[in-house]
This record gives structure tokens, C-alpha cells and sequence, in this order.
């Protein structure tokens, strides 16, 4: 029995108990696979509080997209959020208004689609090919740790200007940060482990910081210092700060990770990845764009309800925290035909993984073109690349979700 059927076998003995089938949702069982409960939510109670995460979930397109849209109503300013919780305030996911654009108005500059053009292949190249060397000699790897994780953390540490951290303490400091961003559970030993890795991330940074301050370059953190202020100065470190944390989890999890699930689609699916060796210049984009589509690496858009609001059949109450689910909504049967299966050859619309409205992925251009150059370059290194039997991959996580490990034999059976 598969993990859907078995769930849905389950809701008769929850509603025996009187219990509904959003109280009986575990923080564990949406690590373990969110899809299926997310299904069941769309078809019986598309907006609902569950307990275990705090949290109204909204799962159906057209809701999320509302939320994310409405922040007259839906306000990214939240007063329960994890991210501020362990990164500071404010930061570009929880604000609106005048600190939100002035905090765009330093972010964006890196990040628009030309610039992004101009220096991001050179960029991914670089860091992509010693790696895929080392592959090479191995013979055999395990694709999340030895290659998608590492090129995703270093190509944003050296666009931000953080050429002097290396790989594992970025690796380190992006698992620590996700402990504290996805704790809406608040668990004190997540959140002990997210402090500590918040404040030491805050004590490496601010060195560089200072010295841009005064000797401004072309990286992404001395534009977000400079750009858009008046002659002579800066934004402050301090305002700064809590936003770079989030960039940092952000832009090291979201290429890396998203290349990761997008890989295991395509070796899943044996004909589609001849399509993509076919065809590379037409096919590795259609693989990004629908494996970000069925598995979102990020899962959710957090607001906070401004006034009581009907919406999908329920009525949320003024000041409760909000879960607009991106992943939801791109596996919406309304939208999607078939929305499980992985189909490089779908054609009906945009996924939501980037989100919607003015809080849309600000590195959404420099994060897909990633993807496609490091899958890409993988393919074209190792084309008989396949998944090792017995070490099939395990995806985890909700809020952030990717393959655990990702084993790969180089040659054919």
C-alpha cells in the first residue's frame, strides 16, 4: 500500500475518535511526505488550522496565490515567525512596505535576469567542474553532498563576497539556519541549534560587511550596502544582518536542493532523461522548471491575517499565522493533470515554487539558471549516470524538501 492509500485508509479510524484529519497531522509525517496529506487537505478542507505546526495551511492554487497577493489582509509581517525568531529583524520574508522595498532595493540588483546572464555560467562552471572531476575518479557518488550542495553553497558565497568561507562551514551553517526557519513547532533543541549557528554566522560576516562599507566592490553584499543610498552612506550592518541569513539559507538550499529532486526525476524516468541528452538546449529547462513544480525545494509563503477573513470555506481569525502552500498548489489537480507524476513534457502553466507576489523569489533568475548549468554539466560529463540499487534516494522535509542522499553509479548496468 502506498503512502496515499494508506493515509486515506486511516481517516475512518481518526473520525471514529473524533478526531479531524488536520489534528491528527504530525510534524512527522510531513517530513516524511507532505504530498499525500496535502491532497487529502484539497479535496476535504483546503483551509484549515493544524495544530502540530501552528499553522493554517491553504493548499488549493488559487487560495495561495491570494494569500500571497493580499497583504492588505495576508501581511508578511508575522508575529509567531521562526525566521525571526532565530535570524533577527527585520528580514526581506517578514516585512511589507518601506523596510521591504529598501531591503529589494539592495537585494535585487544581483539578481536581475541579464546580470544573472552575465556572469552566472562562468560562475557555476568554475566551482562545477573540479567537483565533477573528482566524481570522475570515484567512479560512483553521492550527488547531494559531493556535487549539487557544494556548487549551490559556493556560487552563492563568492556572489555574495564570502570568498574566504569554504565549503563545509557553509554546508553546516545552511543546516543549522534551516532548523531554526522551519521550527514552527518551536522545539527548544532546534532552536538551540539554529541560535548557535545564527550568532556565529553574524560574527563571520560582519568583518566583511565593515571592510565594504568603507571599499565597495561588485558583490551581492556591498550592493545591498550601497545601492540605492544617498552619496556617503550605507544601509546598517545591523538591518542587514537578519536578511543575509536568509540569503544565505535561501540561496544555498534552494538551487542545490531543487537540482537534486529534479535529477532524481529525471532518472526515474528513463525516457524523459533520453529526451534531455537528446536535446539539451530545449529539454534540461523543462526538466528544472517541472521538477521544482512537483517537488518544491521550499514549501510555503508565512503570513499573518490582518482582520478575520473567509477563505476556501473557513474563516481564518484576525492575527493567525498562515501557511500559503506553494508545494500545495502546484501539485493542485484543478491545475495540474495527473499532478504526481514528473512529465517534461507538461505544458500548462507556471509551477509556484518561487512564489507569488511582491515577496517572489528575488533569486529566482540566478537560482534556475544554476539548476540548469549543474544538471547540465552533470549530464553531459556522465551520461550513463543511475541511480545505485539498494541506495534508492529518500526525499525529507516539508518546509524544505529534497532528497536525503542521492547515490549514483557513472556507468551503465
Amino acid at each position: 500500500m502506498d503512502r496515499r492509500a494508506a493515509l486515506v485508509a486511516a481517516l475512518p479510524r481518526q473520525q471514529e475518535s473524533g478526531m479531524s484529519f488536520a489534528e491528527s497531522i504530525t510534524v512527522e509525517a510531513l517530513e516524511a511526505d507532505p504530498y499525500p496529506i496535502y491532497a487529502e487537505l484539497r479535496r476535504s478542507a483546503p483551509v484549515v488550522f493544524v495544530p502540530a505546526v501552528n499553522l493554517w495551511f491553504v493548499t488549493h492554487w488559487k487560495d495561495v496565490e491570494n494569500v500571497a497577493k493580499s497583504p492588505g489582509i495576508f501581511s508578511a509581517v508575522v508575529g509567531t515567525s521562526p525566521v525571526e525568531r532565530s535570524f533577527g529583524r527585520p528580514t526581506i520574508l517578514t516585512t511589507d512596505g518601506e523596510v521591504h522595498k529598501q531591503l529589494r532595493l539592495g537585494v535585487d540588483p544581483k539578481y536581475r535576469p541579464r546580470t544573472v546572464a552575465a556572469y552566472a555560467g562562468e560562475l557555476v562552471r568554475s566551482i562545477a567542474e573540479p567537483y565533477l572531476d573528482r566524481i570522475a575518479e570515484q567512479g560512483s557518488a553521492e550527488l547531494m553532498a559531493d556535487y549539487f550542495e557544494p556548487v549551490s553553497t559556493l556560487a552563492l558565497a563568492r556572489l555574495l563576497g564570502l570568498a574566504d568561507v569554504d565549503m563545509p562551514t557553509l554546508r553546516r551553517w545552511f543546516y543549522g539556519l534551516a532548523q531554526g526557519a522551519i521550527n514552527f513547532e518551536n522545539d527548544p533543541k532546534r532552536q538551540e541549534i539554529a541560535d548557535a549557528i545564527s550568532a556565529e554566522v553574524g560574527a563571520a560576516v560582519r568583518p566583511t560587511l565593515e571592510r565594504l562599507t568603507r571599499e565597495p566592490d561588485d558583490s551581492a553584499l556591498s550592493h545591498m550596502l550601497h545601492d540605492g543610498m544617498p552619496e556617503g552612506s550605507t544601509r546598517p550592518i545591523d538591518f542587514l544582518m537578519p536578511t543575509i541569513k536568509v540569503i544565505l539559507l535561501g540561496g544555498m538550499q534552494e538551487p542545490g536542493h531543487g537540482a537534486g529532486s529534479i535529477l532524481v526525476g529525471l532518472l526515474t524516468h528513463p525516457e524523459q532523461l533520453r529526451r534531455v541528452l537528446g536535446d539539451p538546449e530545449t529539454f534540461v529547462p523543462k526538466a528544472v522548471d517541472e521538477g521544482l513544480r512537483w517537488v518544491a525545494p521550499i514549501g510555503t509563503q508565512t503570513r499573518q491575517t490582518t482582520r478575520a477573513v473567509e477563505i476556501g470555506g473557513a474563516t481564518i481569525p484576525a492575527g493567525a499565522p498562515v501557511a500559503a502552500l506553494v508545494s500545495s498548489a502546484s501539485r493542485d489537480e484543478s491545475r495540474f493533470s495527473d499532478p504526481d507524476r514528473f512529465d517534461i513534457g507538461r505544458d500548462e502553466g507556471n509551477h509556484a515554487a518561487f512564489g507569488f507576489g511582491h515577496h517572489f523569489c528575488s533569486g529566482r533568475f540566478f537560482a534556475r539558471e544554476q539548476m540548469c548549468l549543474a544538471v547540465r554539466l552533470l549530464l553531459e560529463r556522465f551520461p550513463d549516470l543511475r541511480l545505485v540499487p539498494g541506495k534508492e534516494p529518500v526525499f525529507r522535509g516539508w518546509e524544505f524538501r529534497a532528497p536525503a542522499t542521492l547515490h549514483v553509479a557513472l556507468g551503465a548496468d
